[in-house]
């Protein structure tokens, strides 16, 4: 059975959720240019290999700690079966204040939103719905984002990578912003796998949007697969409209 896309989401019998809750990098903003620059800045500083950009897109979505570690290693499985890991281990953490702070500092200088993201903030704020963006990003440049993109008005909660002890495809940050939010329901909206996986585990619908961050891998090979695929988030007012229109 195919899954749905956005020409065909009336065929699928979404209920209009007390809120949603979108991840930020690849759903929401591109974001992409600034992170290749600060893990490049702080690879110069450690005086290893630089990344390329491409390599950048395929290592980003599990936090910031585990992005640090694939750059340092040069490949998307870390120091996994080095015989040195733990020590590289060792060298990573100690990297991460670094890190933060390069980040911080430039992570608004290049960071779009992309098609249909503020519409889609804006929409689900409008009909009343509870906002909350839930990402593995840590929280402090999360925040600024949000803030130099004008999205305050619309999200309620943020929920970062650092704010609990676990992180997405946990359950943990999903449920824990529908905590805040006071919401029994929720739509999950992101662009990997660790939205789909956070989704089902916290046992509410997901929804994919194309052209995301999901380790070079399409959405149609997801597993578990999402509920909806959608082309961009320029359909995502169609698919609650269409869900408002059941109920």
């Amino acid at each position: 059975m195919g899954m749905p896309r956005a020409s065909d989401t009336t065929k699928l019998k979404l209920q209009v959720p007390d809120a949603v809750l979108f991840d930020l990098d690849g759903t929401l903003v591109d974001s992409v240019q600034d992170i290749f620059a600060a893990v490049n800045t702080l690879l110069t500083e450690l005086s290893l290999p630089l990344r390329t950009r491409d390599e950048i897109t395929m290592w980003v979505g599990n936090g910031a700690r585990t992005l640090v570690e694939r750059a340092m290693a040069g490949s998307l499985e870390g120091f996994a079966g080095n015989s040195d890991a733990l020590a590289r281990h060792a060298a990573a953490d100690a990297a991460m204040p670094r890190f933060r702070a390069i980040y911080q500092e430039i992570c608004v200088d290049h960071t779009l939103p992309l098609v249909g993201a503020h519409e889609a903030l804006s929409y689900s704020q409008a009909r009343g719905l509870g906002v909350a963006i839930v990402t593995n990003k840590p929280l402090a440049p999360t925040q600024r984002i949000i803030d130099a993109l004008g999205w305050r008005a619309f999200v309620s909660e943020v929920i970062g990578g650092d704010s609990l002890s676990v992180r997405k495809p946990d359950a943990a940050p999903l449920l824990e912003a529908m905590r805040r939010l006071g919401a029994n329901t929720a739509w999950m909206v992101g662009d990997s796998a660790n939205d789909v996986g956070a989704a089902r585990n916290a046992g509410i619908p997901s929804i994919v949007v194309r052209g995301g961050y999901n380790h070079g891998r399409s959405v149609e090979s997801l597993d578990p697969a999402p509920d909806v695929i959608l082309d961009s988030l320029a359909d995502f007012s169609k698919l609650l409209h269409t869900a408002e229109s059941r109920s």
